[in-house]
């Protein structure tokens, strides 16, 4: 795990330094803060899960601790319920700003929501209930803090992982959202164990031509099946990394993390791909440095 761990955050810490404007403006303000992605947004939750680490404690006062992430077991979190905002009303068209949204949505972690309020979030995130004037970053954010509200309901919404697997491939749900839902799928999956419908989806989510969805459903599925101890499993993933790396059609953020996958696997092709890219004068710097990560372990 540790190996992953270590060859993805070198990509993120090349990344941060050379590769500009693919979060699409998601303001800083956010309760995860914006960080270039080239593990498909997932670098700042990726190092906040790290180790046991407090994620934070949103604007609502809810905290979201993570009590264990090293041992093969679920995550847990601890919540404190607090008097939400009607989801209908925070969703729906008005003149809140994005922040004051936000903040009434950091408000509704740890509770239960009602299936209306479940319908609606699935109508935002689909694309289909978005309030006027709302421009791409700040729906990006409300789509996030949405999804994070979603996972943390007490109790857990057993049906959550069927129906964000709905919404992420249906006709007209932003790619950005789509990315976001991979993501929260791996957080689901550490936080409540391995489910059938959490992997389906981020299997098929390898296959989108989104720039970045790929990569953050690569991320999930080695961190899942490397935790879950499914080696069988975590070849596969490596595998269909190799691959993306190996093809020059892939989009770049996506393809630094495959890369960055398949290598550490330390497997002899990831090597001799690491090997070609290095001595590439066209190959993109961002790439280039991760190759050179690969190239500096001993062969196994």
């Amino acid at each position: 795990m540790l190996l992953l761990v270590g060859v993805i955050l070198v990509a993120i810490s090349v990344v941060a330094g050379l590769w500009f404007g693919v979060d699409r403006g998601k303001p800083e303000s956010a309760s995860e803060a914006a960080i270039p992605a080239v593990a498909g947004r997932d670098c700042a939750k990726l190092r906040k899960t790290i180790g046991g680490k407090d994620l934070g404690r949103g604007a609502g006062g809810v905290n979201e601790t993570v009590v264990s992430d090293s041992n093969g077991q679920p995550l847990q979190f601890s919540s404190k319920s607090v008097e939400p905002a009607a989801m209908l009303a925070v969703l729906a068209s008005g003149k809140q700003t994005a922040a004051e949204r936000v903040r009434q949505l950091q408000g509704m972690r740890g509770i239960t929501l009602s299936k209306e309020e479940r319908e609606a979030a699935m109508a935002f995130l689909g694309g289909k209930e978005i309030p006027e004037s709302m421009d791409k970053g700040s729906l990006h954010w409300l789509a996030d803090e949405l999804l994070t509200a979603l996972r943390l309901q007490e109790p857990q919404w057993d049906g959550l992982a069927a129906a964000l697997g709905e919404v992420a491939f249906q006709p007209g749900t932003d790619p950005v959202v789509r990315d976001y839902i991979m993501q929260h799928l791996g957080h689901l999956w550490e936080q409540a164990g391995a489910r059938q419908e959490i992997e389906q989806n981020l299997w098929k989510a390898l296959e989108t031509t989104d720039e970045t969805t790929p990569g953050s459903a690569l991320i999930a599925l080695s961190r899942g099946y490397e935790r879950d101890q499914q080696g069988q499993n975590l070849d596969r993933v490596r595998t269909s990394a190799l691959g993306m790396a190996r093809d020059p059609s892939t989009p770049l953020a996506t393809r630094v993390t495959a890369l960055a996958i398949a290598g550490a696997g330390g497997g002899t092709q990831a090597r001799k791909l690491a090997e070609s890219l290095a001595t590439t004068p066209t190959t993109p710097v961002i790439l280039l440095r991760v190759a050179e990560s690969i190239l500096k372990r001993k062969p196994q």
